[in-house]
């Protein structure tokens, strides 16, 4: 056996068990959502969707300000 092909079967061998807890992760984590409460979809705290931040009307300013 030369080395090439020792390499390249520690590699699919690594590749395989990389790709087995990648699945195992995946799974579980998908166990764990449907057991947790639905999304309803609403903000916890609408009021402050409706107000900019500084930092947003900065960011206006200065688009507004390249548009001119």
């Amino acid at each position: 056996m030369s080395i090439d092909f020792l390499v390249g079967l520690l590699l699919v061998i690594i590749a395989l068990i990389m790709s087995y807890y990648i699945l195992m992760i995946k799974l579980s984590k998908g166990a764990n959502i449907s057991n947790e409460q639905q999304y309803s979809g609403s903000a916890r705290q609408p009021e402050k969707l409706s107000e900019p931040s500084e930092e947003a009307i900065k960011d206006l300013e200065k688009l507004i300000g390249k548009l001119s």
